[in-house]
């Protein structure tokens, strides 16, 4: 069975989340969003040659907002695809590119924690980021 939480103590994990993304950054300079293909690799494992960069969003200071247990990001300006390829996975990273969180990543009828206009993504094409959002367990 998972844990249930109360809401401040998630709202408090999460705002953890949005601390570390923003640690490094201001509002020239803020974390990273990237969109890769291939298998997630572990949490915060190094990526192998396998794991493509097809896309890198620059996340907007600060990052997002939470509310009831969820972390929703802020509007993510589009960008232009580096690579071509199939979404699968994201990776947040802050402004000085250290790790924060890997999260699925699927179209815009997905259930994803990032939902990207369409997975099947070619180079220099402009990808729009729909939404963003983590969602606490119970929430």
């Amino acid at each position: 069975m998972t844990i249930g939480l109360d809401v401040d103590v998630r709202n408090s994990r999460l705002q953890k989340i949005i601390d570390a993304i923003d640690a490094e950054g201001d509002e020239y300079e803020a974390g990273s969003l990237t969109i890769y293909a291939g298998t997630r690799p572990a949490t915060g494992a190094a990526l192998d040659e396998y794991d493509v960069a097809l896309v890198k969003f620059t996340l907007p200071f600060p990052c997002g907002t939470v509310s009831g247990g969820v972390l929703t990001f802020s509007a993510i300006p589009d960008a232009n695809a580096i690579a071509s390829g199939e979404a699968t996975w994201a990776r947040i990273t802050d402004a000085d590119d250290n790790f924060v969180a890997d999260l699925s990543a699927t179209d815009y009828l997905g259930g994803g924690d990032v939902r990207i206009d369409d997975v099947n993504i070619e180079v220099g094409g402009l990808i729009h980021c729909i939404s963003a959002a983590i969602t606490e367990g119970n929430a």
